[in-house]
Order: C-alpha cells, then sequence, then structure tokens
C-alpha cells in the first residue's frame, strides 16, 4: 500500500507493516475519526505531518518505525480527546516533546527508544490527569537520571528493558501518590526504592533475574513486599 484514504465515516483504524509508505497526511475533516489511530511496523515511513484531524481520537499508538523523523508534537495539546497515547521504538524521531506539549487530558503515556533519551529531556509539564507512565528501553544506571520528568502526583509507573538499570533506590522517593510499580526486563536491576514500597497496592517484576531472589519469600526485600495487596505471582511462594 503506497496511499490510504479513508472514508469521512471512520471511527477506528489500525495499519500494521506497510513497507512502502513513507510520509503519510491525515486531512481536517476526518473528524468522525474517535477511538483508536494506531500505526505500527511502517519501517520507511518518514513523516506524519498533521494530527489535528485526531481531535476526536482518545487513543494514539506510534511504534517500530525505523525511519520515522518528522512529528507534529506541537498540535498534541490540540488532541483535547486523547486519553492514552504511545510512542516507542522509533530511534531517528526528533521530537523535542519541549513543556507543555501534552494532551490537556492525557490519562497514560508510553514513551521510549526515540532519537533523543529521555534522560536528556527537559522537565515536563504533564496534564494532572496523567496517573499511568510507562517509560520503554533507555540506557541508564540509576532512576536517579530520569527523575526530573516524574510528576509527584504519578499514581502508576512502569519501567520497561531499561537493560543497563542497576538502582531504583534513588529518584523514585518524590512519587508519594505511587500505587503501582511495574519493572520488566531489566537484567541489571539489584535494588528498590524502600520508602515507597509498604504504601504501594501493586508491585510486578518480570524478567528481572537479580530482584527476583530478592523478592521472594526470605529475601531481603520479601519483609517490605509481602503485605502489598497485589504481586505478581512469581514472587509468592511456592505451594
Amino acid at each position: 500500500m503506497e496511499c490510504c484514504s479513508c472514508p469521512d465515516t471512520i471511527e477506528s483504524l489500525k495499519i500494521w507493516s506497510c513497507t512502502a509508505i513513507a510520509a503519510i497526511s491525515l486531512p481536517i475533516e476526518k473528524k468522525n475519526l474517535k477511538s483508536i489511530f494506531w500505526i505500527s511496523g511502517w519501517p520507511n515511513l518518514k513523516s506524519i505531518t498533521e494530527l489535528n484531524c485526531l481531535v476526536h481520537v482518545t487513543n494514539l499508538r506510534i511504534e517500530s518505525c525505523e525511519c520515522l523523523e518528522s512529528f507534529p508534537d506541537n498540535e498534541l495539546p490540540n488532541l483535547t480527546s486523547l486519553k492514552h497515547l504511545g510512542i516507542t521504538n522509533c530511534p531517528r524521531l526528533d521530537a523535542s516533546f519541549p513543556r507543555g506539549f501534552w494532551p490537556p487530558k492525557l490519562l497514560s503515556l508510553k514513551i521510549g527508544k526515540l532519537n533523543k533519551p529521555i534522560s536528556e529531556w527537559g522537565p515536563q509539564n504533564f496534564p494532572t490527569s496523567l496517573f499511568h507512565l510507562t517509560l520503554y528501553g533507555e540506557d541508564v544506571s540509576t532512576c536517579s537520571q530520569f527523575s526530573h520528568l516524574l510528576p509527584s502526583f504519578l499514581t502508576s509507573l512502569k519501567i520497561d528493558e531499561f537493560e543497563e538499570l542497576e538502582s531504583s533506590s534513588v529518584g523514585l522517593q518524590h512519587l508519594t501518590s505511587l500505587q503501582h510499580l511495574h519493572l520488566f526486563n531489566c537484567p541489571n536491576l539489584m535494588d528498590l526504592p524502600e520508602m515507597l514500597l509498604p504504601s504501594l497496592l501493586s508491585f510486578r517484576t518480570e524478567n528481572c533475574p537479580n530482584l527476583k531472589q530478592r523478592c521472594s519469600t526470605g529475601g531481603c526485600y520479601w519483609p517490605l513486599i509481602s503485605d502489598i495487596p497485589c504481586i505478581d505471582a512469581p514472587l509468592r511462594p511456592l505451594s
């Protein structure tokens, strides 16, 4: 497929693995598009030039577009219906995401593996509606390297594919509203933010081998996490 023309009545659009498309421009009149707009696996896509037609969309996902370079991030505040945003694994994308350039009613955000590492971003003025943040695929050794991005009102944090991450004990302590902490695919992670653990409602780890023993029965973190209402099954004692 080299071009895509959608009828005005379309409400949801998902397109995967279109190798021929190099640019996409969506006309403003597509105002009925109001559910999901999902671009995934377009290896030759280089630019997205229009977002204003997505003003009624609630879920926007852009992922695994290896050549994507241009994205109109300055139009994100115009997406007043957007609640869920994901932009990941676009290593050439040079979006700056300056302060304030976020949808005003955003509930969840997944972001990472872009041209500029999130550890090099300035502080972000996230909307207070944001409760879940997933940071994906960064090369940092401690959480303190990106803690300036994390709003104190955040209630749910997922850290995924941080292969160099060794410590989370410093950098998360200001998240006094945090209720859910999920750590996935962090093979070198050794420690946890102890002061946050007793207040959590859920705690999950997956593919974090150095933590598995410490968080299992008898491990040094077990007294801190054993009373958390929801712990992922692999950490519970075997019956």
